[in-house]
């Protein structure tokens, strides 16, 4: 592996600190390690866990830092971290929020969500936005920051909440990086088993019960497929006689993006 490869590597390392940063550059196709001729030229595919790996560790970073982070308000709870600002500030991109206006394409006029300038480290992301688009967009423009450094200048994106479908990779990636890093796996299946009593939620009388105060068929009506259960449990703000804030308002997410997460973590049977 050339010298310019393994500085990157290392220096990646070193920023999310994890010893497994950066890894799949290391091997071919085949998984086999690389030795000689080795090229960064084409960008490879991250897997879901070393995005995960990624967005965890950056997060971890954050909770350790935390009081030199924030100076008013020190989080007392991991939840607090999650703040995609101040993540972009730790790994040395200013962010800002402004308008940042519209960019013609093949499907015509697009308004601006979300600007990375990996040249100058710079991203904004404008106000105009729904407070769920905001944030999503930030942390998916974190995500570009941390997966992908090496790319283009400047890079603009259209309004982001974690529902749409992606084809290019580095996009998917980046959608994927803001999903973990506002929805940890960990922090979401504790939040939901302190709502429902459970570490999965299946469907049945008492459940329906308890979940609405209605018979099951009564719910079936209303839940067709998984999905439709799903977003219920993310919006749900009672639960068996309790109140509670959602956990797509805790997390600050759309329901529809907390929703796919909840079937991602395996939390919803149907």
């Amino acid at each position: 592996m050339d010298d310019a490869l393994w500085r990157k590597v290392s220096a990646t390392r070193r920023l999310l600190e994890n010893p497994y940063a950066l890894i799949e550059h290391l091997y071919d196709s085949d998984g086999e390690f690389e030795t000689e001729g080795a090229s960064t030229a084409a960008p490879r595919r991250y897997s879901d866990r070393q995005i995960e790996a990624a967005a965890t560790n950056l997060l971890n970073r954050m909770w350790k830092e935390r009081q030199s982070l924030w100076v008013d308000s020190l989080p007392t709870d991991p939840i607090e971290v999650r703040d995609p600002a101040i993540a972009l500030r730790l790994i040395g991109f200013d962010y800002s929020a402004e308008e940042i206006g519209q960019y013609r394409s093949e499907a015509g006029v697009i308004e601006v969500a979300g600007v990375i300038d990996r040249a100058s480290k710079t991203v904004r992301v404008s106000p105009q936005f729904p407070q769920v688009v905001q944030l999503f967009t930030a942390a998916h423009e974190l995500g570009h920051a941390v997966l992908h450094p090496a790319g283009g200048g400047v890079h603009r994106d259209r309004p982001i909440d974690g529902t749409r479908s992606i084809r290019d990779a580095s996009e998917f990636e980046a959608d994927k990086f803001a999903s973990y890093f506002l929805m940890p796996g960990k922090l979401v299946r504790s939040q939901f088993a302190a709502r429902f009593k459970t570490e999965r939620f299946a469907l049945n009388d008492d459940a329906a019960f308890a979940f609405a105060g209605k018979s099951l068929d009564d719910i079936r009506r209303r839940v067709h497929v998984r999905r439709d259960l799903s977003k219920l449990l993310a919006s749900a703000v009672r639960y068996d006689g309790r109140s509670f804030v959602s956990l797509a308002t805790q997390f600050g997410v759309s329901v529809e993006a907390m929703a796919i997460r909840l079937e991602e973590l395996a939390l919803v049977a149907f």
